[in-house]
């Protein structure tokens, strides 16, 4: 974590600090309140979500518990690339995913999803995947890929098209913790039996002076949380 003094250098907290003086100071000599007063209410809100704390709070509120038996099917969507490597979520989701498998080694492990680029498909990130699962120990035969979905959605649907799959397959998913809400609002679509697992949860430990200080990275968290809910609401909504 940046310590308080770089945290204050963050290029969002100066334009957030600028902008919010600029307004209150224009807002003493200008006939156009309403308008400023709008403005201002938008800086500090996103002056709000920018905070380490909230970010957490958002990441916190997506979690959820889905215990369930042991699967014939532990399915891992693909978390993406990062350059070259694996994207920290694609490799902690592997991990976990490995981890439930040796609790019940009789069941597949389903590496699923292909990611989209400017060129078309790519399996890279599932193929990486599938390597490091057999690196942790699942024989090559009890692994599969499924290489024809494109976001979670798209998951579930090809995974229960893959052989010997049927709505009576017990699937656990694993992902990240954040994801897996959407996750299983999915596969439960598709299946009768789901449960699941999160990879990497994050609790709430002691709160420092960062935490309340608007950074650019809890930005990003917090507009990926919001995401997150959004595309819960919408799933809902295309029953």
């Amino acid at each position: 974590m940046l310590s308080p003094g770089k945290a204050l250098t963050d290029p969002l907290l100066i334009a957030l600090v600028v902008s919010i003086t600029s307004i209150v100071l224009a807002m003493r000599r200008s006939k156009n309140r309403r308008l400023l007063g709008i403005a201002l209410i938008a800086l500090l809100m996103l002056s709000v979500i920018s905070l380490p704390i909230a970010a957490l709070v958002l990441e916190r509120s997506l979690y959820v518990d889905a215990p369930g038996g042991a699967p014939d099917v532990i399915v891992v969507p693909s978390g993406g690339m990062s350059g070259r490597a694996l994207s920290g979520s694609s490799g902690a989701r592997v991990v976990a995913a490995v981890d439930w498998w040796h609790e019940h080694p009789r069941a597949r492990l389903v590496l699923s999803g292909a990611d989209v680029h400017a060129t078309g498909p790519s399996t890279r990130t599932v193929q990486l995947m599938r390597e490091l699962a057999i690196m942790k120990g699942v024989p090559p035969a009890r692994t599969g890929l499924e290489l024809e979905s494109h976001n979670t959605r798209e998951h579930a649907i090809q995974v229960r098209a893959l052989p010997g799959i049927t709505p009576e397959t017990r699937i656990g998913v694993v992902t990240s913790a954040w994801h897996l809400r959407r996750a299983l609002q999915a596969f439960r679509r598709q299946f009768r039996h789901v449960s699941g697992r999160g990879a990497d949860p994050i609790g709430f430990g002691q709160p420092v002076v960062n935490d309340f200080l608007p950074s650019s990275d809890s930005l990003r968290t917090s507009t990926l949380m919001l995401h997150e809910w959004i595309g819960i609401a919408w799933y809902a909504l295309r029953r």
